[in-house]
């Protein structure tokens, strides 16, 4: 009986992947929406694979789309000429339901409709 000993050989690991910045990915992309522009021109250019940029176009064009539907506004808040807090104002409706609120040793449980007046007193009374 005859025995072929080989020998056992590793492959070589793959190579670390690349990391690029942001500013790098979007000034690739940049360069790719360029009216005359080739991807797979722009992408060898750079030592990078077409679809890569292709999946930062994406990407980028996601991003830019969230950012384009959340965007903050400006507020302004007016003084009422109320003297009750702004958040004890009346309101138009008949109020529904019930409201208990603890603090400390105190209790206190509202049920349907509640004086406002008498409700803020009672709050500045029980919260220091």
């Amino acid at each position: 009986m005859d025995t072929i000993i080989q020998p056992v050989t590793q492959q070589p690991k793959r190579g670390t992947y690349r990391r690029h910045t942001d500013e790098f990915k979007r000034a690739v992309v940049a360069q790719s929406l360029r009216p005359s522009a080739s991807v797979s021109r722009v992408a060898r250019e750079h030592n990078i694979n077409a679809n890569q940029v292709f999946a930062w176009r994406k990407l980028f064009s996601e991003t830019q789309a969230a950012a384009a539907t959340c965007a903050f506004l400006p507020v302004a808040l007016a003084r009422t000429s109320s003297s009750a807090p702004p958040c004890i104002l009346e309101s138009k409706r008949e109020p529904s339901g019930s409201i208990e609120l603890t603090i400390g040793n105190a209790s206190l449980r509202l049920q349907g409709a509640v004086d406002m007046e008498t409700l803020a007193l009672l709050l500045q009374r029980l919260l220091p």
